[in-house]
Parts: structure tokens; C-alpha cells; sequence
């Protein structure tokens, strides 16, 4: 069975497309029409008609764009302060590069610094899993390496127990 409906618009002569066009436009408007009690109750409910009162019929609009000439000479007024003052840094640190990478530290350094020997901070550096324990002073008093972490069956979480294929 064939379908009731043809849909093949390259088909339709020029005048069959700009009717096609004029009928979808005036039902798009008579859609709006029917649309017009719903926006006029929801417009009355959020109070147009007080904005309307203050801004058309009481001059409230005058007022707003004295104040918003106000505004925008206060953002003109602040962005010209940040404009010149970027201007200013720019002037006085062109030339300069402060952010040089620090040098790195050596392994006798680091380990001078902790107080321990050099060996012992290769071997902490090489460990997976370490335990540090430090005194007041930010020197190493105690370090153990640890056995790899394994997760005891009664901390898993339960999303571990799913399998994930």
C-alpha cells in the first residue's frame, strides 16, 4: 500500500513551494495568536504591567539610563586604572624573566638536608610504598619500606568485587 502522503518537495513547482511557505507562515502566527492568553497571564503574574507602569508611564526609563551612564563611566574609569596599570608592568618588566626554572637539587644535598646518608635516601627514592617519619626540625627520624600495598579482603570496597568485563 502507498503511502497517502507524498513528501517530494523537489517536485513542487515555484508557485507550489512559495504557497507552501506562505501557509506554514500564517499558521506559525495563528499558533502565536492562541499563545497570547497563556504570555499575557504569565507576563501578569511576573508584573509587567508594574514594569510597564514605572519605566513607560512614570519616566522610570530616564532614570535608568542616567544611571547607566553612571555605570558605565565607573567601568571606563576602572578599566582605564587596570589599562594603565598593566601599561606600567609592561614598561617595567619587559625585560625581565623571573620565572627560570630552580636548579635541581643533588642527592647529597637532599640527603644533608633530611640527615640521613645518600644510600639510604636512593634506596627510600626507589622504594614503591615508604613509611617516613619526620621530628620537629623536618629531619628523617624513622623510614621503613613497605611490602606493595595489597587490599585486605575486609577493606575492599564492594566495587572491586564486580567484574568489570
Amino acid at each position: 500500500m502507498k503511502p497517502l502522503i507524498i513528501n517530494s518537495p523537489s517536485l513542487q513547482s515555484l508557485k507550489q513551494k512559495y504557497i507552501s511557505a506562505a501557509l506554514t507562515f500564517i499558521f506559525w502566527i495563528l499558533w502565536f495568536y492562541l499563545w497570547i492568553p497563556v504570555i499575557t497571564l504569565l507576563s501578569w503574574w511576573a508584573g509587567a504591567d508594574m514594569f510597564y507602569l514605572q519605566m513607560i508611564e512614570l519616566g522610570g526609563v530616564e532614570l535608568l539610563f542616567q544611571d547607566l551612564e553612571f555605570i558605565l563611566k565607573c567601568i571606563a574609569l576602572l578599566g582605564g586604572s587596570l589599562a594603565v596599570w598593566a601599561a606600567y608592568n609592561y614598561y617595567r618588566f619587559r625585560n625581565l624573566e623571573r620565572r627560570t626554572p630552580l636548579p635541581n637539587v643533588s642527592k647529597e644535598a637532599l640527603a644533608q638536608h633530611f640527615g640521613i646518608d645518600p644510600k639510604s635516601l636512593t634506596d627510600l627514592q626507589n622504594a614503591k610504598y615508604i613509611n617516613v617519619q619526620f621530628d620537629d626540625n623536618g629531619k628523617i627520624t624513622q623510614s621503613d619500606k613497605m611490602p606493595s600495598f595489597q587490599l585486605q579482603p575486609e577493606n575492599k570496597p564492594p566495587f572491586l568485587d564486580r567484574d568489570l568485563n
